[in-house]
This record gives structure tokens, sequence and C-alpha cells, in this order.
């Protein structure tokens, strides 16, 4: 068994893991290049394999920076089976059908040729299969594949494929627990080997049980200050967790002040989807959907068309408005930005991670002096930043995960930055005994 890592590897985007064995070669992701400078290029560039000699991808959930490059791969040469867990599927068509429409609309803005075109993203969802957690596929003769809760967005999966009388596990992205929505991460009983992402390899996140609080904290700000509080939020699970934290702030006011603005047409789309798997839901959600919303959706008002999105401008405040990207590194959130980042009665709220280059990562990081679509803006608006929204495991998690697994030789951390990746390396040592590695772009590992 061969393992090539050819993204995530010392940074947070692009994942793309090569497996080779039993005479088969197995992608495991297939992800975007996210905010770093030189990402459209690393996008655009070849594969470091042969797209038609892959022979089958899993995929552990459908983030763009887990899933962006499936139709490029398919539109190379790429015909083998996809599996993923059922939402996952549907939210990778969601996904990758947002991200073709506004890639599609740079090139044409700028004038090159898009990624990859609408048919490549019909063309990878006819090649998925899909797998319910703990059930055992031999995908191909003496590999087999099986995917467990991840816990970290809807339908998210640990992969373990065993072969040639090894087991490797992949987490893909690691849920943070507890989570509002979903069920904690599964344990994974025993593995040889395990590929593990470490994004917040080095921290620890905040108490989940006062992110309610806090969000009702903000949002009463803004209110005293008749201001705008801007959210730029991912559409997967955080925008879901957000809507299920204002549904409680609205069940204890009449929520008749501030006015709330859902501004996603994608995150509407996903919202629907967790409708439709109650059963990927932990008990406690589950019981609420039986009584009712829990969304939020009849609270807040939201904005599908270009036109509904520019109204809100228009509208009185105080408001509250719900817009992608999470990283601010495209979406609708740009041009509410650039309306109100210079006041200082305006905020904008943090709620996920923001990656190296990203116009989030430059506000987290206190820059003063930010551009928008090319114009400098004076950051006057206060930012706020609520770390508990994350849907990633933190240190203490990750460590805790990994100490359960019996017969662990090698661990090897993916899907973090250099000083996340190390500091998590150090835990590991200091609780348990394993060999661990931290992959370079391009490093292969015989197992």
């Amino acid at each position: 068994m061969r393992v090539s890592f050819f993204g995530a590897a010392r940074e947070v985007t692009g994942s793309n893991i090569l497996v080779e064995c039993a005479g088969k070669r197995i992608l495991l992701d297939c992800g975007l290049f996210q905010g770093v400078k030189l990402a459209e290029e690393r996008n655009f560039a070849a594969f470091a394999y042969d797209p038609k000699s892959v022979d089958f991808i899993v995929v552990g959930h459908a983030h763009l920076d887990h899933v962006g490059r499936l139709p490029k791969l398919l539109r190379e040469g790429f015909q083998g089976r996809i599996y993923s867990t059922a939402p996952t599927l549907e939210l990778t068509r969601l996904v990758l059908e947002d991200s073709e429409k506004l890639m599609s609309e740079e090139s044409k803005r700028d004038n090159h040729p898009p990624l990859y075109l609408e048919e490549d993203v019909g063309g990878v969802i006819q090649l998925f299969e899909t797998l319910p957690y703990g059930q055992s596929l031999e995908i191909a003769p003496g590999i087999r594949l099986t995917l467990m809760n991840a816990g970290h967005i809807l339908g998210s999966a640990i992969s373990i494929l065993e072969a040639e009388g090894k087991k490797l596990a992949y987490t893909s992205d690691l849920g943070n627990n507890p989570s509002e929505l979903l069920l904690p991460p599964d344990v994974v009983a025993d593995a040889d080997f395990i590929i593990c992402e470490s994004t917040y390899g080095g921290r620890v996140h905040e108490d989940v049980s006062r992110r309610g609080a806090k969000l009702n904290k903000i949002i009463e700000l803004t209110i005293s200050q008749n201001g705008v509080l801007m959210i730029p939020s991912f559409a997967i699970e955080r925008t879901q967790e957000l809507l299920h934290d204002i549904e409680h702030y609205c069940h204890v006011g009449n929520c008749a002040v501030p006015r709330f603005y859902l501004d996603s047409p994608l995150a509407e789309k996903v919202t629907k989807v967790f409708g439709k798997y109650p059963e990927f839901l932990n008990g406690k959600v589950g019981e609420e959907f039986k009584n009712g919303a829990i969304f939020a959706l009849d609270r807040v008002q939201i904005t599908s068309t270009v036109d509904e999105s520019k109204e809100i401008d228009s509208s009185p405040t105080p408001k509250i408005i719900i817009a992608g990207s999470g990283m601010m590194n495209g979406g609708r959130i740009l041009f509410h930005l650039q309306k109100y980042i210079e006041d200082s009665k305006n905020s904008i709220l943090i709620v996920g991670f923001q990656a190296r280059g990203t116009l989030g990562r430059r506000l987290v990081d206190g820059e003063r002096e930010v551009r928008i679509f090319g114009k400098k803006y004076e950051v006057g608006a206060q930012i706020h930043k609520i770390g508990s929204y994350s849907a990633h495991a933190d240190q203490p998690q990750l460590v805790l995960w990994l100490s359960k697994i019996a017969g662990l030789g090698k661990i090897f951390l993916v899907h973090g930055e250099g000083d996340e990746s190390l500091a998590l390396s150090k835990a590991i040592g200091d609780k348990m005994k394993a060999d661990v590695a931290i992959p370079q772009q391009g490093e292969s590992y015989d197992l």
C-alpha cells in the first residue's frame, strides 16, 4: 500500500490523497485550493497523476476544498466510481453547481476559460454511489471500504480502507463535539494507519455552552447601536447552526427587531437537504424537527435573487445579514461589506476557519485597510469572533479521538497550517506512543 499527498499538506485547502493498493488507485477527496496567492494557478495546473488511471474516489464530505476539483478530474479523463454518503452526494451537487456558476461569471469577467463546465458537474454526479454509515463494501477484489460518521457536517464520513492486510483510516475533517445538530464522531476501534486533519491542532475551542449567550450579546449590541451585523457564513452546517441559535433567540424575544436576512441561495437549498435526512442529526434536534421548525426560516427574510439582495441595503437598521462566502473570498457578503465595513456602529461576526490569504483571515489578523473588488476600505466595523461555531475538532478532541484507536502504527497529519500540525504532533507525543508524520506536498509513503 502506497499513499501520496497532493493537497492539504501543511496547508488547509485542496485535499487530495492518492492510495495505491491491490492493483487499484483510490483518491481520498479532490478539493479546490483556496485563499493562498497561487490558488487559482494550482487549481488549473495538471494533476500529479493521470486522472484516467484513477479507479475510485472516496469523498469525505461536501465542502469545496474537498470536492471542488472533481469536475476537472472528470474533464481530464476520470471515469471510475465515486463513493460517499447520501447527504454528501446531494450537497456535493449543490456546491459544485454553485461553484460552476461563480466560475463561469468570473471567467467571462476576467476573460479566461473556466475550470470546468456545467456538463462536467452533471457527469461527476452520475458517477456517485452512496453508502450508509457502518456498511462495508468490497469496491474491488481485496479492497473493502467502510464509512463512519465524522461529525463535521451533514453526511461527513471517516473513510476506512482495508487491503493487503492493512487498515487505513482517513478523517477528512473531524467534527467539533458537542454539536448542536450532529452526533459526535464515531470512534475507530483499530487501524494500522490514520490520516488525520489538524486544522485546529494547536488550539482549544471556546465552551460551546456559552455560544448562544455570546451571539445574543452581539445581536443586542447591534440593536443598541442601530447598526448592521454581517455574518459571513459557510452554506453547509455553519449557517444551519446560526439559524438554529436564532430560532432560540427569537423564541425568547419577539424578533420584531432586528431584521434578519439570509442572503445565500446555496444556504437556502442546503437547509432543505437537512430536512430530508433527520436520521443523520442528533436525537435532540430530531425531536425538535418533529415539533416544528428549527432553522428560523419563518423569522428570517430569504433573499434568493440578486435584486432581493440589493434591496437589503435600503432596509432600515438594525439588521443582521448572513451571507456567503464564509472566508469572504467571494459571494454576496462582499457587496454588503463595501457598504458597511467603514462604519464603527456596524459589526462583522466571524464564525468559521479563515484560511491564509483570504479577506476573512486579514480581518481576523487585525488589518485596518482592505481591498474589496480592487477598492480600498478602512475597517471601522467591529470584528467579533465566536470560535465554538467551528465544525472542526480542537487539539484535546483530536488527541482523545486518536488515543482510542488500538494498534495504531503511524499517524499522518494533514489539513493544517504548519504551526497547527506541529502543535498537534507534540500533543500526540505527550499523550500516546505513535509515529507521527507531517507530509509535504507531493510526498509519498510505502506502508
